[in-house]
C-alpha cells in the first residue's frame, strides 16, 4: 500500500480513536447522573432501583462495546506501524480499500470475515 494512502488511514483511525476515548469518557461520567436521576420514562410503573440497574447494564455494555472498538483502532494503528495494515490476518491477501473505507480497522478480508462468522456462528448453535 502507498504511503499516502496508509498516511491517510493512519489519520482517520487516529481520529476515530479521538472520538472513541471521548465516548467512553462521556458515557462513564454520565453513569452517576443517571443513576441518581429522578422521574419516570414511561408510564409503566417501575421500581427506581430496577429501572437504575437497568440503564446502569446498558451503559456498562455500551462501554464495553466502545472500549473494545477501540482496541480494534488501537490493533490497526499498531499494523500500519509494523508494516502490515490491509493484509488479511487468515489469508495474507490484500483487504480490498473499498472495505478498509467502511471498516478501517479491519482484520480480515471480506471472504475470511464471513468463513470467520460462519464457524462462530456453527460453534455457537452447538
Amino acid at each position: 500500500m502507498q504511503k499516502a494512502v496508509l498516511e491517510k488511514y493512519r489519520q482517520k483511525l487516529i481520529r476515530l480513536e479521538d472520538w472513541l476515548s471521548g465516548e467512553v469518557d462521556r458515557l462513564i461520567n454520565s453513569i452517576p447522573e443517571e443513576v441518581n436521576a429522578t422521574g419516570e420514562l414511561s408510564s409503566v410503573p417501575t421500581h427506581n432501583a430496577d429501572r437504575d440497574v437497568e440503564m446502569f447494564e446498558t451503559d456498562v455494555e455500551l462501554i464495553r462495546n466502545e472500549q473494545g472498538l477501540h482496541a480494534k483502532v488501537h490493533d490497526a494503528l499498531a499494523r500500519i506501524e509494523a508494516g502490515t495494515y490491509g493484509i488479511c490476518e487468515l489469508c495474507g491477501r490484500a483487504i480490498p480499500q473499498a472495505r478498509l473505507e467502511a471498516i478501517p480497522y479491519a482484520t480480515h478480508c471480506k471472504e475470511c470475515a464471513e468463513l470467520l462468522e460462519k464457524e462462530e456462528g456453527a460453534i455457537n448453535a452447538e
